[in-house]
């Protein structure tokens, strides 16, 4: 598997395709290392044996299981035909305009791992037949959201599952969720978690590479962003609705970090 000076870059995602689901190829059991540019690969494997290689660590494959790759990961397999499985491709665009938060928070639990084991398959090979021909967007992100979720629903190790409950990450986005009305101060959230906006941010950093304040502005924005898509309300209501003193602080704020002002928004979703 080294006989080649360069590591090739596979680009499995025509530019306009945010998201591709595909039955496993079956004469892709075996491959050399690779990368992939730019998007995150999952793997869903029901029926082979063999191993997967990523970044130098080697994972036995005992199915039904789900490989993920990260983006930049080199990786390969060596698996036995017939493979039975599906391939979804999702580049970062994809989730990053996505109208609901808890996909990202999902992404980002899920690229923890390397291999996912599952107790079972049926559920999650009717999810991904459904999305492998849905072109909704707004259809696509909701079984995404599924897949993503019940996959790590398979994710049993108590070791595990005491991090993730005690991640104070984790519990921030939880609440970002879950609270009716979003608070844009990090300290509000901070005391809500017993912990210091000092320690909010590092774990934050430590998770997603971003501040508490990036967090929370992505949170606000994809909430602007649905109140502005799926209501009527006006931007005067939606900048009263997120905590804002009004309507041109608000705009500032969301031009800040998406380029637009909320009535460029609203115009280019109508």
């Amino acid at each position: 598997m080294k006989n080649s000076k360069k590591i090739e870059v596979k680009d499995k995602l025509v530019t306009q395709k945010l998201i591709k689901v595909v039955a496993f190829d079956q004469s892709k059991y075996m491959t050399r290392p690779h990368k992939h540019n730019g998007y995150l690969e999952l793997v869903f494997l029901f029926s082979t044996s063999g191993k997967h290689v990523i970044d130098g660590r080697e994972s036995t494959i005992k199915t039904p299981c789900l490989l993920v790759i990260r983006k930049g990961n080199v990786h390969h397999w060596e698996l036995v035909n017939p493979v039975t499985g599906f391939v979804v491709l999702v580049k970062d665009i994809f989730i990053n305009q996505s109208l609901d938060f808890e996909i990202k928070r999902l992404v980002d639990e899920i690229i923890r791992f390397d291999t996912v084991y599952l107790k079972d398959s049926k559920t999650m090979e009717a999810l991904l037949g459904v999305l492998a021909v849905e072109e909704n967007k707004v259809c696509q992100e909701g079984l995404l959201k599924v897949i993503l979720a019940k996959a790590l629903e398979h994710i049993d190790s108590p070791r595990q599952a005491a991090a993730t409950q005690k991640n104070i990450y984790h519990r921030f986005c939880g609440l970002l969720n879950e609270d009716a009305k979003v608070i844009n101060h990090v300290a509000h959230y901070a005391t809500k978690l017993n912990t210091s906006p000092q320690n909010l941010n590092a774990a934050c950093k430590k998770n997603s590479n971003l501040t508490a304040s990036e967090v929370l502005a992505g949170y606000i924005i994809k909430e602007a962003k649905r109140l502005l898509f799926y209501t009527n309300n006006s931007i005067s209501e939606v900048a009263f609705e997120l905590g804002f003193s009004d309507k041109s602080n608000f705009s500032k704020y969301f031009k800040r970090y998406t380029g637009i002002t909320p009535r460029e928004f609203k115009a280019q979703e109508a």
